[in-house]
Formats: structure tokens, sequence, C-alpha cells
């Protein structure tokens, strides 16, 4: 039996799985540090795994600092010095850890200067449509037991009226296209009541100043809802 026989992952393959039993792997010695992996399609053959969940195991052993990889010369396995070095701030997390942080680093990129568009260039008559998910939320929080999937609902249309009112289209198409990345930070698991009156009384905020037109106050009113929301998510989390 060869080493890389025991991490054989044959069938349906989660490249999590290999990438843990890679990692382990590496952190025993018997894959040595400064080795060459074999190449992507022969790693494929020997572990029996796709092309494409071998290639992603290996992109999140690179994030985690236990590879290298560098142009036609394929994968070199990490020290532990540089393994320390290496890792990204990614790389120590679990994947839905990762999942939830990339999600929340791209809204923290694109939905603040998007509020602040919004409170420049939106028109008057345009106030009506983005404050009506608002007022639906608003209303459900008064019911003795709110809906999370209502308040969900409301919350996407909410954050998708926001980017109509900046008159951009590609930036109307890059906020709906990213709802579906956005999913994880909106689990039912996250939306207990304190949360989804915390984040409707945000969107308030959030409202006011793009009513108010203050460019400022829009874009740091959705910072801070978006720190919130990643310190719900992760009561550990240092702003």
């Amino acid at each position: 039996m060869t080493v890389w026989d025991e991490i054989n992952v044959s069938g349906a393959t989660v490249p999590e799985r290999l990438s843990e039993r890679l990692a382990r792997l590496i952190e025993s010695g018997r894959i040595a540090s400064g080795s060459k992996l074999p190449s992507e399609r022969h790693l494929t053959e020997i572990l029996g795994a796709s092309r494409i969940s071998v290639r992603q195991a290996l992109q999140d052993l690179e994030m985690r600092g236990y590879l290298s990889s560098r142009p036609r010369s394929g994968w070199t396995v990490n020290s532990a010095e540089d393994r320390a070095l290496e890792g990204s701030i990614f790389g120590n997390m679990s994947q839905k850890q990762r999942t939830i942080r990339e999600v929340m680093d791209l809204r923290s990129v694109i939905e603040p200067p998007i509020s602040e568009r919004a409170a420049v260039r939106h028109s008057a008559r345009e106030l009506a449509s983005l404050e009506e998910p608002l007022l639906a939320s608003e209303q459900e929080l008064l019911k003795s037991s709110p809906s999370p999937s209502a308040l969900q609902r409301y919350d996407v249309e909410f954050h998708s009226a926001i980017a109509r009112v900046t008159h951009n289209p590609l930036l109307i198409r890059l906020v709906d296209e990213t709802h579906g990345w956005m999913a994880p930070t909106r689990q039912t698991t996250f939306q207990t009541a304190q949360r989804m009156k915390q984040s409707v009384t945000a969107h308030r905020m959030i409202f006011t100043a793009i009513q108010s037109r203050n460019p400022a106050a829009a874009r740091n009113a959705m910072q801070e809802h978006l720190r919130e929301i990643l310190v719900a998510i992760d009561p550990l989390t240092e702003q």
C-alpha cells in the first residue's frame, strides 16, 4: 500500500475530505516538506477522483499554506514554518466559515458604494418602491410570530431596490447575481428575533440616509449593517 492509497476517494468525492486527508499526511511527514506532488492529471488517476475535485482540494491546501504553486513547476509541499507564513486570512477556517466570510467580504466591497450612489441618483418617485419592502418587514415584525422566510424575502427585495435606484444596469445585475452567493448569510438558523429586528432597524437607517440624499451616511449605514450581520453569524469577529 502506498501513501496515496490511504486517501483514495473513488466515487462521489468531496474535495474538503480529500483536502483534510492530504493535510494530515503532510503534517505527519508522510508527504515530505519540499516534495512535489504528482500532476493534477496523475492525481486524478491515483485517487480515483475527478479533476475538478482534486483541483479544488489543492487550491484549498494552497489557501491554508500547505502547498505552493508556480507556473510549470506544479505543486510543492511547504514546510511547517512556511505554512504559518503563507496561509491566507481564510486558511484556518472551516469550509462553511470561509464561505460565509467570503460572501460578507464581497458584500462589504459592493454594497456600501451602491448605497452611496443610490443616495445621489434616486428620483423622488422611486422612494416608494424602495420603502415598500422595508414597510412590509416592519409590519411583519409586529406579528406575534414573524416569518423568517418572509423577512428574508423582504431583505432581498430591499437590497435589490437600492441597486435599482442607482440606474446602473451593471450594478443591478451584479446584486441580482450575487443573491445566490449571499444565501448562507440569510440562513434561517441566523434569524433570531433580535437579529431580525436589528436588520430591519438597519434598513430603516439606510433608507433614511438615501431619502435625505446623504451618500456618506448611506455608505456608513450599510457598512455598519453588514458588520452587524457578520458579528451575528460569528460573535468572535473582531472588526
